[in-house]
């Protein structure tokens, strides 16, 4: 069953998210030594990423790796490396310029989305244990929620929500821009051990309550693993507000 954290506004959300994140992080670690964690885009997760930072004592054994991105390059204002790298990043340094930072595993997304997508799945498969499936497992994914109900790159009505045993895939003519992408398939969010998907705004409260209602393709959210998933969500999101 899912589990929903509703909490007074986007802040609180945020706080809640990056504790989230923090606890995969440490639990990751004293499980196996590392943490693999997947990280989004957009403006929802800003605040959470800054939160974030303090929370983890010792960033050196966390490898950060994306949900999705856009094939832009990487100083381009859409890469999601770069929010990562303005928020996340910059705290961490900030906080003690001699702290070892994490290990970021940046998508080549300029290169375009086939080619970017096949070395990602590599770097993935190449770096991540596997399951006896050969799918990658990820400790924890940080994902948002688009008012179509689209999460990572994964939109309504798209051809990657049926295709399966991949760990990445382009993706084309997004209803968002830039039209060109990659990102994580639903095996591979499925794979991970926990998935919290951030929601705050009004604006995305239909999605949501069209996320919860249950599995239906034209919401992709709803298509996550339930068992895994943490919904963390502010008031003005929560379904019935």
């Amino acid at each position: 069953m899912t589990r929903v954290s509703t909490l007074p506004d986007p802040e609180a959300a945020a706080a809640v998210a990056a504790q989230a994140l923090a606890d995969a992080i440490a639990a990751a670690v004293v499980d196996h030594g590392s943490a693999h964690v997947a990280l989004s885009g957009g403006n929802t997760p800003l605040r959470a990423y800054e939160l974030l930072a303090p929370l983890v004592a010792d960033w050196g054994p966390v490898e950060l790796w994306y949900a999705d991105e856009r094939c832009v390059p990487p100083d381009d204002p859409e890469s999601n490396h770069l929010l990562v790298a303005e928020t996340l990043l910059a705290t961490i340094a900030s906080a003690d310029a001699g702290r070892v930072p994490p290990i970021e595993h940046r998508v080549l997304g300029e290169l375009g989305g086939e080619e970017a997508a096949a070395l990602y799945a590599g770097e993935l498969s190449g770096r991540i244990a596997e399951r006896e499936d050969g799918m990658p497992v990820l400790d924890v994914a940080l994902l948002g929620l688009g008012e179509d109900g689209h999460t990572a790159s994964l939109f309504p009505g798209f051809p990657q929500l049926d295709a399966h045993g991949e760990v990445c895939q382009p993706v084309h003519d997004s209803p968002k821009p830039p039209p060109d992408r990659v990102t994580l398939s639903l095996d591979a969010l499925n794979a991970s051990r926990s998935l919290v998907l951030l929601v705050t705004g009004a604006g995305k409260a239909d999605a949501l309550a069209g996320m919860l209602a249950g599995p239906d393709r034209a919401v992709p959210a709803s298509l996550l693993r339930r068992d895994r998933l943490r919904v963390v969500c502010d008031e003005a999101a929560a379904p019935g507000s």
